[in-house]
């Protein structure tokens, strides 16, 4: 059957743009859809034509209409001539009916609710064996411990049948029905046989009681049957598809199962057409169905009527199935409305008989009675039809409209309520396009009457009151109970209402006709471009609308255009003949889930099971009020109550399109540095909004949701289902939009109800957005950072647990430069479990980028600084992201090598921000969990490795990656040539290309780690420090000096290198590796400069690390011989010693770490070198040291600070006469030999040049005259004369003469001279100042001042004379005091301590005799050590020999 175009919007009058939606509905028909609608299964971005939206006037789009519409098709008879285009039924429908159908748990269900239990397959499809059954997507059957709400459609035709359809598909839900027919039911099963053309046999009116449990029918002929009870079941949601060898059989026997129920033969398989059955093979089944026949069919007629008259209407008694008496209001043409009430009726009263004829006899006894008389039928003169119209029933109380208005009557009481006149709007001869109108009335609460008539719409309100009645005699007034009527809603309509439902408690559903403009070329008009071929569509000049009314001010909330499609007439050749009459109000019908048969508050809350009790007292809680059960029946449970369409999901149309339009109105910041660029869509709402609560909620709070109406607009030749949109339509409309991220923000809000859409592949269609990288968001715009952040922050949150996902995301990150250094910690690694090759590739992609970064940034001049500290930092993001992807124990050892170090160091501050990564990637090993919206259904948990805290401290093999996979991979890129390629990767030396990258270096010795090859690793390490700390090495010597020549100062020289490295150290010392620092391991292909393993240790950790280190492990220079070493080369690999012989050998080519490495042993390690306790002889390379350091002094310890960075030490006092770290080596050195003093004066007065005015090495000169020369006066004067004039220090020589004592007096003589001498040059201030000076030293080195008084000259002016000798004088007085203060602190002490002795002599123990001998025995014996008492004894008396005056201080 061709494809019917969608629906087009025709515009009512007095319409607004912005509240007509676009036409949403008619797609094509096929007999294997259970509703023809616009659902589209595409995902692709460019392809929405499902939704069809437009745009207004002005470009800008339109909100999306609430509403959305299907054609039901399922088993309903449509035409099936393939010779026409035309989808109308084959059989006019006369009225139609809902009810609610409720089917709760039973215990098995309850108990074995995962078992999907249903009606028989082989029932259902013949019982041939050539059935075949596969099971449908969305078959809900799989849980039948719920309770389910279903809802069925009944449906009366032309022709006398009945039909049961589900209300959402369509399909038949009578038991035993055909797939392709759905059967039937006839009221009356002898007119099952008679022409289906015969207008007797329509059937007009139908009726479901509140439980739909009784269904009655009524047809022209006054003939009424009551079918119940009706026992529903779930059924289970499958495809059939029937053998074509079977099918004849099959069909035969599902025509015999419609004979039994309907109580006649079916004739509709004899219609079906045969070009049909290959697609009549798979039709979508109800989930629920009738599980057998009615048990009583109840038949009784009202044929004894009088001629012409008939009924029109009828109204079952809600409480129908509870009540002993049953009734049934029926209302005719004529204007009578009659009570008919039922008596009787048991299992056999009216059972139709297998082959379609009745009972014997009916045992039914029916009384009716007259309660309204109208105007008749015989009175009309206008187009409006009389009679009784339409009836309304709810608990006690029965509503009607005829001619003249409606009335409210209390059927229980048998008094009349209120009488309503009709609007004046509703007469057809206001339209003249509508032939006749019908009033719509129903009771939308136990208390509410809703009517639809004409333009008119309004509310009544039915109230209690109470009113006294005055008694003639006096008496206490009777209270009388009457019934009020208020209209709580009035507006006038913009079309002609047909019917009308409550949509929720603000809105209302009316289907209604808006006459159009009058011209007949119009109709023709809408007629050709509808595109159904020969159909033509219903309401003539009119347009069927189904507009939703806002009740507080009567607007229109929602406009929608129905063109529903009338019946073609072939028989006709002449065209006007096809066009159908002027449009009747009363063959649109508006049903509605919101709508069926209900009885009163009350015995609507008994009917409730518990659970639908908590539901409703949960939404009582939640509204904050605390109500009996009666008034919480009465107030929340009415459906359309619970459900508010403003606050569903159908009406996020208008927040998504302010949305759109707001991100619409900003502009992406082109530049890809920023971080704080605007986006085009909510692109950040997984991190700043919850998402998705009702996941986390029970099946019992997402069940207390009212669910949202559904509606089905009933016409005499089509049926169409009206449902509110849901999350899928949500979804597509945000998409067309071009609003990824909206789309994925609703779809999962609502994940439970999206039927259509694809999580995964919205969240692709988001990050593709967000990424740009379809040609269709791209759009020629550059991506910027702030986008790679955000999608990157997502991943974890929109990815969860769906490994597929991950893979493919990380692989789509990849293309994006640096996008793998943004994710690299969102990516998992422990739930959902990845396979290794994303890991290597991850890794091998960081690594190759690093690398190009690097070599990139070298050949960029005037940005070197810039592009050297990222390349340092993408260095680092790499290896701690190969350190936290390795094995967990390579993460325990290397925090344990960092804490080892930093303890050791007693600095914790550089490793703790190492240590506190590592412990936080370890921790993330253990215990990372998916937390995200997506699951991976393939993955499941036996493929996600348990790793448990135990398990993962002896994990050695727990790597992400294969680490020697990765080691052969990494190590291809070393740049090696073709001979060094077959080297053996499992021996202890490793070769390293001319030109490789450091990243890469540093990653294999991080993987050597990995799989415990320490001894290659180490050698990889100080490849780097050997290849690529040259540029840094000045620097570092530079630094060296000074950290010698400044040693008293105490400098704090700034590190050239950083704590990269730390770990190293801790390598080295943990798994004995010194001997790889004695014999390098590692080589350089095609380079010829090799720096030693000590050059390249200090290189690589630095001076003050490398200095502690190499002083830690320091041991004597070697005696062995050659022989003993080559014995013992086998025990080298577990020496932890480095001699010092041999560090020294090493660090011969580099001078000045050689000049700062002997200082470092010198004052650290002086036992080694200066000191030789256990022999007088130190050894000979010892003294070779010695010889070699002096020269090195000699050449560096005169050397500037050059470029050097220093950071001095704030110090507000010098010592001047401190030996200096020449003076101290030479006072150590000397005595040993290994540096002759004579040598030393030669070669210092020649590097002084023979000057003794030259300041350089003048303190050393004079140090080594004065200690190791002959004591001469002319050696004194020398020294002198280098302290006043080299060294130009007077303290010093003050000091010096103060302790030569032999030549003193001379030196004085030459210190006074030095002077007063007049110096030409000076003036006699400048002479005061200087003798002042020289009084000053004098003092403090305790001289004679009164000789150097004596000594000034006449004339000379000393400033300040009087209060420096003052100052001294005190100085010397406070000296004395001083040693006065100590001689007598120390008598007081020995007085204190004597008298100690004293008492504890005098002590004594009270003890037998014989047991003190023996005692005392033991002690001479086994003891030949003193007592303590003894020996305090021993030493009293000693002090009393040396002081006789202490001891008879003590006496006295």
């Amino acid at each position: 059957m061709a494809d019917d175009k969608i629906m087009k919007e025709v515009d009512g009058p007095n319409n607004n743009d912005e509240n007509k939606s676009s036409d949403n509905n008619d797609a094509a028909s096929d007999i294997a859809t259970a509703t023809d609608s616009y659902e589209d299964d595409e995902y692709d971005d460019d392809d929405l034509s499902q939704d069809s939206y437009q745009d207004d006037d002005r470009g800008r789009p339109l909100p999306m209409p609430p509403l959305k519409y299907a054609r039901i098709m399922g088993s309903l008879p449509r035409d099936k001539n393939k010779h026409t285009l035309s989808c109308a039924l084959s059989v006019k429908v006369a009225c139609s009916t809902m009810g609610r159908v409720v089917i709760r748990p039973s215990a098995d269900d309850k108990s074995h609710h995962h078992h999907h239990a249903s009606i028989s397959d082989s029932a259902g499809a013949g019982g041939t064996a050539g059935v075949h059954i596969a099971e449908y997507e969305d078959d809900e059957d799989a849980d039948r411990s719920l309770t389910k709400v279903f809802h069925v459609i009944a449906m009366g035709f032309q022709d006398g049948t009945i039909r049961l359809v589900d209300a959402s598909s369509g399909g038949s839900v009578l038991f035993g029905s055909s797939i392709e027919d759905g059967g039937a039911w006839f009221v009356n099963p002898t007119l099952a046989n008679k022409r289906p053309e015969d207008p007797d046999n329509e059937i007009v009116a139908l009726s479901f009681d509140s439980s739909t449990s009784y269904l009655c029918a009524l047809n022209v002929r006054g003939d009424a049957a009551i079918f119940g009870p009706l026992e529903w079941g779930r059924r289970s949601q499958k495809v059939a598809v029937a053998d074509a060898t079977k099918e004849g059989a099959q069909r035969q026997q599902q025509g015999l199962f419609a004979a039994f129920v309907g109580g006649g033969t079916s004739d509709e398989s004899k219609d079906t057409n045969v070009d049909n059955r290959e697609t009549a093979n798979r039709v979508l089944r109800p989930p629920f169905a009738l599980n057998k026949p009615p048990t009583s069919t109840v038949r009784f007629s009202y044929a004894d009527q009088q001629e012409g008259c008939h009924p029109v209407c009828m109204a079952l008694d809600p409480a129908y199935g509870k009540r002993k008496e049953r009734a049934v209001l029926v209302g005719f043409n004529d204007g009578r409305l009659i009570f008919s009430k039922l008596q009787g009726g048991g299992v056999t009263a009216g059972v139709t008989s297998f082959f379609g004829g009745a009972a014997a006899a009916s045992t039914v006894k029916k009384s009716d009675s007259v309660i309204y008389q109208g105007m008749g039928a015989s009175s009309v003169t206008s187009g409006d039809k009389f009679g009784i119209e339409a009836i309304a029933w709810r608990g006690g109380l029965v509503a009607w409209a005829d001619s003249s208005g409606v009335r409210l009557f209390d059927i229980e009481n048998m008094s009349r309520i209120a009488h309503i006149d009709r609007p004046t709007g509703a007469r057809s001869n206001l339209y003249p396009t509508i032939s006749s109108l019908r009033p719509s009335i129903l009771f939308e609460r136990s208390d509410s009457l809703l009517i639809g008539w004409g333009d008119c719409l309004m509310s009544m309100v039915i109230r209690d009151t109470k009113s006294s009645a005055v008694t003639k005699d006096g008496s206490t007034p009777k209270e009388i109970k009457k019934k009020a009527v208020d209209c709580t809603m009035a507006w006038e309509l913009d079309c002609v209402a047909c019917s009308v439902v409550p949509l929720d408690e603000k809105h209302v559903a009316v289907l209604g006709l808006v006459p159009s403009a009058g011209s007949s070329s119009s109709s023709i008009d809408v007629t050709a471009e509808s595109g159904f071929g020969d159909s033509q569509l219903a309401g003539g000049d009119n347009v069927i609308e189904l507009q939703v009314i806002n009740r507080e001010d009567g607007k229109s909330v929602s406009n929608d255009s129905l063109p529903l499609v009338e019946q073609v007439y072939t028989n006709s050749v002449d065209n006007s003949m096809k066009r159908i009459r002027t449009g009747n109000a009363s063959e649109f019908t508006l049903l509605s889930s919101y709508a069926v048969s209900r009885m009163d508050d009350l015995a609507e809350w008994e009917a409730l099971d518990d659970g639908e009790r908590a539901i409703i007292e949960r939404e009582a809680d939640a509204f904050g009020v605390r109500r009996t059960d009666k008034s919480v029946s009465k107030t929340f449970s009415e459906l359309h109550q619970r459900w508010d369409m403003t606050n569903d999901v159908c009406s996020s149309g208008k927040e998504i399109l302010e949305d759109s339009l707001a991100f619409d109105d900003k502009k992406d910041d082109e530049s890809t540095s920023s971080q704080s660029s605007s986006c085009s869509d909510n692109y950040v709402f997984a991190l700043s909004e919850p998402i998705n609560p009702e996941i986390l909620s029970s099946d019992l709070d997402h069940s207390s949701r009212s669910s949202p109406p559904i509606m089905t607009v009933v016409y005499s030749y089509d049926a169409c289902l009206v449902q509110t949109r849901d999350v899928d339509d949500v979804v597509s409309y945000a998409r067309s939009m071009g609003k990824s991220a909206l789309a994925l923000k609703y779809a999962l809000a609502h994940r439970r109800d999206m039927r259509r859409h694809e999580l995964d592949l919205l969240v692709d269609n988001y990050f593709s957005a967000l990424l740009r990288l379809s040609s269709h968001h791209a759009e020629g715009k550059a991506l910027s950072f702030s986008r790679v952040k955000i999608a990157a922050e997502s991943l974890p949150i929109l990815l969860g647990g769906d490994s597929r996902m991950w893979q493919r995301w990380i692989f789509m990150f990849a293309r994006i430069p640096g996008g793998l250094f943004l994710i690299r910690q969102k990516i998992p690694v422990r739930d959902p479990h990845l396979p290794t090759y994303v890991f290597e590739m991850t890794l091998e992609k960081m690594l190759e980028e690093t690398v190009n970064h690097r070599s990139q940034g070298n050949t960029i001049s005037g940005e070197n600084d810039v592009n050297n500290a990222a390349s340092d930092k993408m260095t680092d993001l790499f290896l701690e992201t190969l350190r936290s992807w390795g094995p967990t124990s390579y993460l325990r050892k290397r925090i344990q090598m960092q804490r080892y170090y930093s303890q050791k160091s007693r600095n914790n501050s550089p490793a703790a921000t190492f240590i506190k990564q590592a412990e936080k990637d370890l921790q993330r090993r253990i215990s990372q969990t998916a937390f995200g919206v997506l699951s991976d259904a393939n993955d499941s948990a036996s493929k996600i490795e348990d790793i448990t805290t135990r398990q993962a401290i002896d994990a050695s093999k727990d790597s992400l990656f294969d680490v020697d996979n990765l080691i052969e991979k990494f190590s291809s890129r070393l740049q090696l040539n073709d001979k060094s390629t077959d080297r053996d990767h499992l021996s202890s030396n490793i070769f390293v290309g001319r030109n490789s990258d450091i990243t890469i270096i540093f990653a294999n010795a991080e993987l050597e780690m990995m799989r415990e090859k320490f001894d290659r690793a180490l050698g990889y390490y100080l490849s780097i420090g050997s290849s690529f700390m040259t540029e840094s090495l000045p620097i570092l010597e530079e630094t060296a000096v000074l950290t010698v020549n400044h040693f008293q100062e105490k400098l704090a020289l700034a590190e050239v290198t950083g704590t990269k490295y730390d770990h190293v150290l801790s390598l080295i010392e943990m798994h004995q590796l010194h001997y790889i620092l004695l014999n390098r391991n590692y080589s350089f292909v095609d380079k010829f400069i090799v720096e030693p393993p000590i050059v390249a240790l200090i290189m690589l950790v630095g001076l003050s690390k490398a200095g502690s280190f190499l002083m830690d492990c320091l041991s004597p220079p070697d005696t062995k011989s050659d022989a003993d070493e080559e014995m013992e080369n086998t025990n080298t690999s577990n020496d932890s010693n480095l001699p010092l012989d041999a560090i020294a050998a090493q660090l011969a080519s580099r001078p000045k770490l050689l000049y700062w490495f002997l200082f470092q042993v010198f004052t650290k390690r002086p036992d080694m070198y200066v000191k030789f306790p256990t022999t007088s002889v130190p050894p000979l390379n010892i003294t070779n040291l010695h010889r070699k350091q002096f020269s090195l002094f000699l050449d560096y310890a005169n050397e500037s600070e050059g470029e050097v960075i220093s950071e001095p030490i704030a110090s507000t006092s010098v010592i001047i006469d401190a030996d200096s770290p020449f003076m101290s080596f030479l006072r150590a050195t000397i005595p040993h030999g290994g540096v002759d003093a004579i040598t030393v004066r030669e070669r210092l007065g020649s590097y002084r040049g023979g000057r003794v005015d030259n300041p350089v090495f003048a303190r050393e000169l004079a140090f080594v005259t004065e200690k190791f020369g002959k004591g001469t006066i002319e050696e004194a004067k020398e020294v002198l004369n280098l302290y006043l004039l080299g060294a130009k220090n007077l303290s010093m020589a003050v000091a010096f003469a103060e302790r030569d004592s032999k030549h003193s007096k001379d030196l004085w003589k030459i210190l006074v001279e030095h002077c007063t001498i007049s110096d030409p040059s000076s003036d006699a201030s400048e002479k005061g100042a200087l003798f002042g000076s020289l009084l000053e030293a004098a003092a403090h080195c305790g001289a004679d001042l009164s000789s150097l008084v004596s000594s000034i000259p006449e004339g000379m002016s000393i400033q300040g004379l009087r209060p420096k000798l003052i100052a001294a004088i005190a100085d010397y007085r406070h000296k004395v005091r001083i040693h006065e203060y100590t001689a007598d602190a120390l008598s007081e002490d020995k007085v204190s301590l004597l008298r100690e002795l004293c008492h504890l002599s005098r002590r004594g123990e009270r003890s037998a005799e014989k047991k003190v001998r023996e005692d005392a025995h033991k002690k001479d014996v086994h003891s030949s050590k003193p007592s303590l008492l003894q020996m305090q004894r021993m030493k009293s008396s000693a002090a009393t020999m040396r002081h006789p005056n202490a001891f008879s201080l003590s006496i006295r």
